[in-house]
């Protein structure tokens, strides 16, 4: 083949795979979404955080898509339409990841941390607003531990049987996309439906996947269907009944569990944290009895859908410049009985003033009726 033939042959794009959004659909929606929106963490952060962001969107039809949906885009996607190393961009998540298992094993060594930073003294997930929160050590951990126990498929069926509610749950797989495909389903299929009955005949059919197999996502596949649970509630409920220092470690782990969907290697960091917890940290003083609980208070009653926040990461640092204030601050502030503007979260499901008196009375009635 001649220079000038190799050359062509170089540009010759790869077809792209069925459901995948076009790259500058990707690009024009995560442009638009930076433009207009500002966390409280530092930009290299937020720039980690509104990737996934994408990626919901093109998914569910929202941002730029117009209602198109692209259920098969993937973080790899997203990231090399953006012209960007998928294999830093994993790392720089990770490394946000091993900070606060870091911040675990300090506390747990026996270091009186009075703020959750890492060792240079720089705030976890860089969140500037947890720098100048001083916290009890043993109640962050109760946090981390709490709330990287709650989304656990066997803490929330121990909390529907306790409680008689119907709360919905699953977990995350490697997810062989081939495979996916000749199953004749996609990453909404199996988020949306109930596949509890139906894991072992994925696992046969070579669905699910290892870590470093080429062309897996990290996917989540939903057991039960029901009304999920409150990203929102979870962090003020755990603030409520352990204190503000259990809210910030609740926040934590709920941080981990969304940055894990895209690392170098897959796994269930939360719970592997609240698991090291659990095992070397002899003055915790709470249980997964107290996770079953939380995972209770924080679900979303059925006649409450839609009116209660769940919100993304991204929805909870994100600075509504009316007020200067993102939803976490003001969770924290309610936790602490501190100052906060009134002010809309998630979706507009609600205010915060209106929220916070829904956990009230939601944490009221169960500590007098045990419902």
């Amino acid at each position: 083949m001649s220079h000038r033939n190799r050359h062509i042959h170089r540009l010759v794009r790869e077809p792209r795979l069925e459901g995948v959004a076009p790259p500058q659909m990707l690009r024009d929606d995560f442009a638009a979404l930076d433009a207009k929106t500002v966390l409280r963490c530092s930009y290299d952060v937020e720039q980690l955080v509104l990737l996934q962001s994408i990626e919901g969107h093109a998914h569910m039809g929202h941002g730029l898509f117009y209602g198109k949906t692209f259920p098969n885009t993937s973080m790899d996607d997203i990231v090399r339409s953006l012209r960007l190393d998928p294999i830093m961009v994993k790392e720089e998540r990770q490394e946000l990841i091993d900070e606060v298992s870091e911040f675990a094993e300090r506390i747990v060594a026996g270091e009186n941390l009075k703020s959750a930073c890492n060792s240079e003294g720089e705030p976890l997930i860089r969140c500037g607003a947890l720098r100048n929160i001083e916290i009890d050590p043993c109640g962050a951990l109760q946090g981390l531990y709490l709330g990287g126990l709650r989304d656990e498929a066997q803490i929330r069926n121990l909390a529907n049987r306790r409680y008689g509610v119907q709360m919905g749950y699953g977990k995350c797989f490697l997810v062989d996309q081939v495979v996916l495909k000749r199953l004749g389903m996609n990453g909404f299929d199996l988020a949306r439906g109930a596949h509890e009955d139906e894991v072992d005949e994925f696992e046969r059919a070579g669905l699910f996947a290892e870590n470093g197999d080429p062309q897996i996502s990290y996917m989540y596949v939903r057991y039960k269907a029901g009304p999920g649970a409150s990203d929102d509630a979870a962090v003020v409920m755990a603030g409520k009944m352990f204190g503000l220092s259990a809210a910030v470690g609740c926040f934590l782990a709920d941080a981990v569990d969304t940055l894990e969907k895209y690392v170098p290697e897959y796994s269930d960091q939360d719970y592997s944290i609240a698991d090291y917890i659990e095992h070397n940290y002899d003055k915790l003083a709470v249980t997964k009895d107290d996770a079953v609980d939380l995972a209770y208070l924080c679900a979303i009653p059925h006649e409450m859908q839609g009116k209660i926040p769940d919100s993304s990461l991204r929805h909870m640092l994100q600075i509504d410049r009316k007020h200067d204030q993102c939803a976490l601050e003001s969770h924290l502030a309610f936790v602490a009985g501190n100052p906060r503007s009134n002010m809309e979260l998630d979706h507009g499901e609600c205010t915060n003033t209106e929220f916070y008196q829904y956990i009230d009375q939601r944490l009221s009635s169960f500590r007098e009726n045990g419902i």
